[in-house]
């Protein structure tokens, strides 16, 4: 009898959650997902802020986009050959999330406007590049309308709940590892609900709902990209085959998932763009624990595109 194979190890993906709270300065009209504007307004505020050549210059050729912050964290060029698996990305996948607390579309002067946002792997030493940025976006008005808002407060938000104030002079916010210590509740069965909007392909094609194989593929190749790309000296390991046999043995009892359209104005195209995916719960049973991490891990980075504006957010019930 051949010995058991070792199990599939998943590279640690640390990151740092900062918790905003931005404060209107007069009544604000927000769109109806907020999570596309933050990302849109951010990007624009980090790279006023820190690029030394000029709104014409393309950050595609620019000779110093190795260096350059806004390429770091918002503009993430490849550079040199990347793994089989990863050949033909145009970039690699930007290392920060935006997630949005609340659906509050009018906000009164005086009136809250509160989120998250992730910076993961080498991104946290970016952290404080960021949190003026998002002071410079918040004062130079966000939505279509330009409502402007005033930095309220910012904390580390660590995976326990606690608040740490990084605003001032307390420094850099520590980063967290990706991989928690605990396991499943029931290494048997899992209800796993994805909370916004999931896009997942499958053949270049939208689904609406997703067996557990395919799903596991997906997470795995976003944090095995996040890893290889932003995680220096990360041990990635790309023979997981075993691991997706393992989890086409992994049963979907029931699938209550349903679409969810929303917009969002792109600033690029001018023009609104439809953005829809699955959201509702996944009821898992089978062997679990091998997945633990892996579902633990997309707990935290999302799954499917347009994580970095919060979409895909998925939690274990």
């Amino acid at each position: 009898m051949s010995p058991a194979a070792a199990p599939y190890r998943l590279p640690p993906v640390p990151y740092v959650r900062l918790a905003f709270t931005l404060r209107a300065l007069a009544p604000a009209d927000l769109p109806e997902y907020q999570g596309s504007m933050l990302r849109g307004a951010f990007g624009h505020a980090l790279r006023r802020m820190v690029c030394v050549m000029g709104r014409e210059q393309p950050c595609s050729t620019c000779r110093l986009r190795r260096e350059c912050v806004h390429t770091r964290l918002f503009e993430t060029f490849i550079e040199g050959d990347p793994p089989p698996l990863l050949r033909g990305l145009p970039t690699s996948p930007r290392p920060f999330i935006f997630e949005p607390r609340g659906e509050a579309r009018h906000l009164a002067a005086g009136e809250d406007l509160a989120f998250d946002l992730l910076l993961l792997g080498q991104a946290a030493d970016l952290q404080a590049f960021a949190i003026l940025a998002v002071e410079r976006m918040a004062e130079a008005g966000l939505g279509r309308a330009r409502h402007r808002f005033t930095l309220a407060s910012v904390a580390c938000r660590e995976p326990d709940g606690r608040r740490l104030d990084v605003l001032g002079t307390a420094g850099l916010a520590p980063a967290t590892p990706s991989l928690p210590t605990s396991d499943l509740p029931d290494a048997s069965r899992a209800l796993l609900r994805f909370v916004t909007p999931t896009r997942l392909k499958i053949r270049d094609h939208l689904v609406a709902t997703i067996g557990f194989r395919a799903l596991a593929f997906a997470m795995l190749r976003r944090t095995l990209e996040l890893a290889h790309f932003h995680v220096p000296g990360a041990d990635v390991d790309w023979t997981f085959r075993p691991l997706l046999d393992q989890a086409a043995n992994v049963q979907v009892k029931a699938a209550n998932l349903h679409w969810r359209d929303w917009q969002r104005y792109s600033s690029r195209q001018k023009t609104k763009m439809s953005l829809g995916g699955f959201v509702g719960d996944l009821e898992l049973i089978g062997d679990l624990a091998p997945f633990a991490p892996l579902l633990r891990t997309a707990e935290i980075l999302h799954v499917g595109k347009g994580a970095t504006f919060g979409l895909g957010k998925m939690e274990i019930g």
